[in-house]
């Protein structure tokens, strides 16, 4: 059996694509080790934006964010006055909601813009993570870059060819040397 599928895209000719469902077991995989922030300095460092990330977040499992309560235009700003810590715990949690069909075109919004940060040099917490976090985005990003420009609900051509721009960047950030 299996995992996925030959991709014959822009920089994996004759590589396989990983299934949804191997791409959300590396997730897992590649942040099993994040803890939840049990303290609200853990959450978020003082700053005005920190009362509502931890109104939002503390206390809250990977669990608890499903699609019922997770508002991607409030929560996902959340991410950008989290510690590093709480985004290494939180952000599995949102890459696997973005895997499930159908595609949520508001949390890709949200998602794309957040995960694009890691572009400017003085971003940390994204361009922090381990080499093997970094690769678990870049598959989930690959997966989401041959499916969503199908996808219809919103989704066009360019929301796919941004997802294999992150893609590459994700790559990138894995390994430098690439």
């Amino acid at each position: 059996m299996s995992s996925g599928s030959t991709f014959f895209g822009e920089r994996g000719f004759g590589r396989q694509m990983r299934s949804r469902n191997a791409v959300t077991h590396q997730i897992e995989r590649a942040f099993a080790g994040a803890s939840l922030p049990l303290t609200e300095g853990e959450l978020a460092p003082p700053s005005i934006d920190a009362p509502y990330v931890i109104a939002h977040f503390h206390g809250r499992s990977r669990a608890d964010i499903d699609r019922s309560s997770f508002l991607p235009g409030l929560h996902m700003e959340d991410f950008t006055y989290m510690t590093a810590r709480a985004v290494e715990y939180y952000l599995p949690a949102v890459l696997e909601l973005m895997l499930i069909q159908p595609y949520d075109f508001e949390l890709w919004v949200h998602l794309n813009i957040y995960l694009d940060s890691a572009r400017r040099d003085d971003e940390t917490t994204l361009r922090g993570l381990r080499p093997a976090q970094h690769t678990a985005i870049a598959d989930c990003l690959e997966l989401l870059s041959q499916e969503i420009g199908e996808a219809g609900i919103g989704f066009d051509r360019q929301d796919a060819e941004n997802a294999a721009k992150l893609e590459r960047l994700y790559r990138q950030l894995a390994d430098p040397a690439t």
